[in-house]
């Protein structure tokens, strides 16, 4: 690898740790004027948009066959709809930090739901990981707030809004994995964002958003966390994505896991005066720590198994 490609590499990985972890800061901002399921639609409907024209001018030879379409509406629903809006609603209950620490423990998911499901066993160092996980991510749940009264009772739901965000988008990965769809990323990538801001959509007209949406109340800084988050986000976001996958290892890609959190953390503490305290620095560190176990477990145990299938 010569010191241009490296440059490159790092300047993608700098670009997700600041777009990625800065992303709760504008989700705080735009669901202050726009309902939570309707924020989280509408951004992913648009980009899903955007990214099917891509790739109808880049491919215009691709016919995406009905199963393509019901697949991605699965892992669109799980990915987008339940994971992406669900954080969406979290952060109106949750200060940004703490949302995304909890987000960060979706590696503890992807073991389990693997371990479970696939019958693939984690490493002792993996199974460590996920064990010091659930320690951090139990310091970040004040089970003070169960008393479900007042706020206590707003930060409750955002917490369990974030757990079950964070299952369903590593069932999604899972199945994502699985499914093998003979498609590009792009053409991939635009069918689950129009089908999960569809169901998202749908999902904020049941839930009643509609009425309780006022236009006369979007102001700029709507409009720019708007367009920040399709932008740089969701577009740029996994445009880099894409490429640093093909050109890096997992392992240093899984870093914006735990850089992202610190991001987060650091944004909400110098806009919206979002507590840093002891308790959540030490939750941070027990979280990152175990993702770093859990991304460098994995890869050694990858390495060891051509190992062991020759012995």
């Amino acid at each position: 690898m010569n010191h241009t490609s490296t440059l490159k590499i790092w300047s993608g990985l700098l670009y997700l740790y600041l777009a990625w972890g800065s992303t709760y800061l504008a989700l705080h901002y735009l669901v202050e004027t726009v309902p939570p399921l309707m924020a989280s639609g509408i951004r992913n409907f648009s980009a899903g948009i955007i990214m099917m024209i891509w790739a109808k001018v880049t491919e215009p030879n691709v016919r995406l066959s009905s199963k393509a379409w019901l697949t991605s509406l699965l892992i669109g629903t799980l990915l987008l709809g339940a994971g992406n809006g669900g954080v969406t609603i979290a952060l109106a209950w949750v200060p940004t930090g703490y949302a995304a620490l909890i987000v960060a423990a979706v590696p503890i998911w992807l073991v389990l739901l693997q371990w479970l499901w696939l019958k693939n066993i984690p490493s002792p160092m993996v199974i460590m990981g996920v064990l010091i996980g659930l320690v951090g991510v139990g310091l970040l749940l004040d089970f003070n707030s169960f008393s479900l009264e007042g706020d206590s009772a707003q930060f409750t739901l955002g917490i369990i809004a974030l757990l079950t965000a964070t299952f369903c988008w590593s069932l999604g990965m899972v199945i994502s994995q699985r499914a093998q769809l003979p498609y590009s990323a792009a053409y991939l990538s635009a069918m689950q964002m129009l089908a999960g801001g569809t169901v998202t959509l749908l999902g904020s007209l049941v839930a009643g958003e509609f009425p309780l949406f006022n236009p006369s109340g979007l102001n700029a800084s709507t409009c720019y966390s708007f367009l920040y988050l399709l932008i740089f986000g969701s577009l740029g976001g996994f445009t880099v994505f894409s490429w640093l996958s093909q050109r890096t290892s997992p392992t240093l890609l899984a870093t914006y896991n735990y850089v992202n959190p610190l991001v987060a953390l650091l944004l909400g503490y110098l806009f919206v005066n979002e507590p840093l305290s002891l308790k959540v620095v030490l939750a941070a560190g027990i979280i990152i720590s175990a993702v770093i176990l859990i991304s460098v477990g994995q890869r050694l145990k990858k390495r060891a198994e051509p190992v062991s299938q020759e012995s």
